[in-house]
């Protein structure tokens, strides 16, 4: 248990840090989006990029993981957008950044040293896979339908939505990552080496952004979202990766199915807020739900880590 803290609470420090920031007047929600911009486009990148390239020498594809997984994320994505449209009465924008909330863990800052802390080396493989694949489809369902009401044909949203696929800096670095690993692609070390200072900046200045955010008092009337989506993304998520595993027949590895279910117990990631700055959409409940789910999940990662070594021995 004391290992685990020591990888969660700093997160949370720096997070909180931010936010006394914003309490003593040095930052304020400018400053935030300032910094979240340099994170998005400069520092979180390089981030995932270099997080690819050293998780795994030889990317191991098992499809059946792979699968599995992203049939749960689907599923939650649209059952978290059709709850958020004809239950909470948001928008169709508003409601594909609800899902992401719902859906999208904190994989990169939390979930890649807490798995390899936990498990090994060998989780480096599952969640870099997770990492990428995730970040695809994720990212891909909330550039379609945060544009869905543009009035354009759908040949036009299709093209936009390939456009906005390629001009986002985030999925831009996975999939090179993705490809230098495939084809074993050499880097120099200088541009390595440059990189991987750049990227060392990402998870402080994402998180520091989040907390200046996070001092803006959560307004009554965003409760209803913040709450539904602490539910879904703390203990329905990692509950249905859970039951799909040990329902159906597969040829996983346990520590994968671990890894799995560890890292979609985790908070709201840094970058839906980051995303959410992006479209200019669904900010103030973004915040406050990484806030409450951060807060949240300072009980609920240590005792889900808890079991899944003492207790899940599939």
């Amino acid at each position: 248990m004391y290992e685990v803290l020591l990888i969660t609470l700093p997160f949370f420090a720096i997070i909180f840090l931010g936010t006394f920031f914003h309490f003593k007047k040095i930052f304020d929600n400018n400053s935030s989006k300032i910094l979240t911009r340099y994170a998005l486009f400069i520092t979180l990148p390089p981030f995932m990029f270099v997080n690819i390239i050293k998780s795994s020498d030889d990317v191991i594809f098992n499809f059946d993981f792979i699968i599995r997984f992203e049939a749960i994320t689907i599923f939650l994505l649209f059952l978290t957008f059709v709850i958020s449209i004809f239950l909470i009465k948001n928008n169709k924008s508003n409601s594909a950044l609800f899902a992401l909330n719902c859906s999208y863990p904190n994989y990169g800052y939390m979930g890649i040293p807490l798995c390899i802390l936990a498990f090994g080396e060998i989780a480096a493989v599952p969640i870099s896979l997770i990492l990428l694949i995730d970040s695809i489809v994720l990212l891909t369902f909330t550039g379609f339908f945060v544009d869905y009401d543009t009035g354009k044909s759908i040949f036009s949203k299709i093209y936009q939505l390939f456009l906005n696929l390629f001009k986002n800096p985030i999925l831009l670095a996975a999939l090179i990552g993705f490809i230098f690993v495939i084809f074993k692609i050499k880097i120099p070390l200088m541009i390595f080496s440059f990189l991987e200072i750049i990227a060392l900046a990402a998870t402080p200045t994402a998180l520091f952004a989040i907390g200046i955010n996070l001092y803006n008092k959560i307004e009554n009337k965003a409760l209803n979202n913040i709450l539904t989506i602490s539910f879904f993304k703390l203990v329905i998520h990692p509950i249905l990766i859970f039951l799909i595993f040990i329902t159906f027949p597969h040829n996983v590895d346990p520590i994968w199915i671990k890894v799995a279910i560890l890292s979609t117990c985790l908070p709201v990631a840094g970058n839906v807020f980051a995303m959410s700055i992006f479209y200019n959409n669904f900010i103030n409940q973004t915040s406050g739900s990484i806030l409450i789910t951060t807060i949240f999940s300072t009980f609920t990662v240590p005792l889900t880590l808890y079991l899944l070594l003492n207790y899940f021995n599939y």
